[in-house]
């Protein structure tokens, strides 16, 4: 028997197992967990059970080491079982009183000792985590920040610090010790990458050191159906007049309309609701939060991405093994909700899903540059770092020429400038192209 036969014989089987799974799913998904009551009786179109501690998860894990000043980022991907348990229980005493810390000054204080420095993607309120906390204050529910550190030899010494006003926040006591965060660092299966500090826009972002080897990866890719998710949006779904429009069907009824575009396999839904700007900024991502539940079928992780105030639209990203997805136009890679007072107001979520990898292609694996590298690259483009806000390794999601069911994931560096996530060359083109006023 060729290769090729061979190869070809495995992926019928591995579709027919997916097609399968999906089944099951699909009947037996309702009794995953207790469906969130949403006041008019629908039943949760989601098949994936989620934590809130999966979602608003840290995106890296830093450890400061007082050897050599040296710096290791942990894969977030093998440190997600440690995370859901400690996370989940961890409390914390009184918080002191807030005092202004340089950047600078941050990194110097993480730079004696051991430290353990957990970095959100997206301001994080202390309101979202107020069960933790012996008193938390309520003028303190909406205050946020980004980075969340410990001492790895005196946990005592912890603290939250909001990198966008520069405010670092102590706490009196906690449940964290040195064993607990000995367990975090020394995993068995942890994976950890020597990183340096880089100043970019005078926040300091953590980049490899040397080349990195990322993984390639293969999987099914399954399209879910319409009726999955009109039956949640509509209470009554006799009064949906459906309307088709070249790629795209559009399902109305007196106050909804939800559009699905079969071109680039997203749903949008929008409904006008009244928003008297009451509800914190803990309870939207609270509420975002339970509506990502009841909808996203994504079958790896989703993590918190970003919040815009002006809109308060809530971004949540899909990743796969510790990476962020990226697509074109990011319209397979995020979930973005709003959320206000009467409830769901606007929403676009990609309906194709990741089911069985593969591991047919024998690929293996990428070596990307250093991040100085990637620096340097930066450097010379019209604009150096100015635009940049942001920098790390995603996965480029890729259809196959091959096959329709199958999406590759390829490792690329990515940049995020105005709030836009770019593949790096891309970026760089596009820099060079309004530069020569192309």
């Amino acid at each position: 028997m060729t290769w090729s036969r061979f190869k070809h014989i495995m992926l019928t089987f591995l579709i027919g197992l997916s097609l399968f799974l999906s089944f099951q799913l699909w009947t037996a998904g309702g009794e995953l967990r207790e469906p969130t009551s949403t006041g008019s009786g629908s039943v949760p179109a989601s098949l994936v059970d989620r934590t809130i501690t999966e979602v608003f998860a840290p995106n890296q894990i830093i450890w400061h080491r007082s050897f050599n000043n040296t710096k290791f980022e942990a894969n977030t991907f093998y440190s997600q079982e440690w995370v859901e348990e400690q996370f989940t229980e961890m409390t914390f005493g009184d918080v002191n009183s807030p005092q202004r810390l340089s950047q600078e000054d941050y990194q110097e204080q993480l730079s004696t000792g051991e430290w353990v420095e957990f970095i959100f993607d997206a301001p994080m309120p202390f309101g979202l985590f107020e069960n933790a906390f012996e008193d938390l204050p309520t003028d303190y529910e909406n205050r946020t920040f980004m980075r969340f550190y410990m001492n790895r030899d005196n946990p005592e010494q912890i603290g939250f610090y909001d990198v966008n006003n520069e405010i670092n926040y102590t706490v009196e006591e906690t449940s964290f010790t040195t064993e607990i965060i000995n367990e975090l660092l020394y995993t068995a299966n942890n994976q950890f990458t020597a990183v340096e500090a880089v100043d970019v826009r005078d926040t300091f972002i953590y980049l490899p050191e040397e080349e990195v080897e990322v993984e390639y990866h293969d999987y099914l890719v399954e399209r879910l159906p319409n009726n999955l998710y009109i039956n949640q949006f509509f209470a009554d779904t006799s009064e949906v007049d459906a309307r088709r429009t070249g790629q795209s069907i559009r399902y109305i009824d007196l106050t909804t309309e939800v559009r699905i575009n079969d071109s680039t396999n997203t749903l949008t839904y929008l409904r006008q609701r009244t928003d008297m700007g009451q509800m914190t900024f803990s309870e939207r991502l609270l509420a975002s939060f339970q509506e990502l539940r009841q909808i996203e079928n994504w079958t790896e992780t989703i993590h918190y991405q970003a919040y815009t105030p002006s809109t308060n639209e809530v971004t949540f990203q899909r990743y796969i093994q510790g990476y962020p997805v990226y697509s074109l136009q990011q319209m397979e890679s995020s979930v973005l909700v709003t959320v206000v007072e009467g409830g769901r107001s606007n929403l676009r979520l990609p309906l194709r899903v990741v089911q069985t990898p593969l591991t047919l292609t024998g690929e293996g694996t990428k070596t990307l540059p250093s991040g100085r590298e990637i620096i340097d690259q930066l450097e010379t483009t019209p604009n150096g770092l100015e635009n940049i806000q942001h920098i790390k390794v995603g996965l480029t999601w890729i259809e196959s020429e091959e096959d329709s069911r199958v999406v590759h994931f390829e490792p690329n560096w990515y940049v995020q400038s105005e709030q836009v996530w770019y593949e790096l060359n891309r970026y760089i083109q596009l820099q060079e192209e309004t530069h020569n006023g192309l």
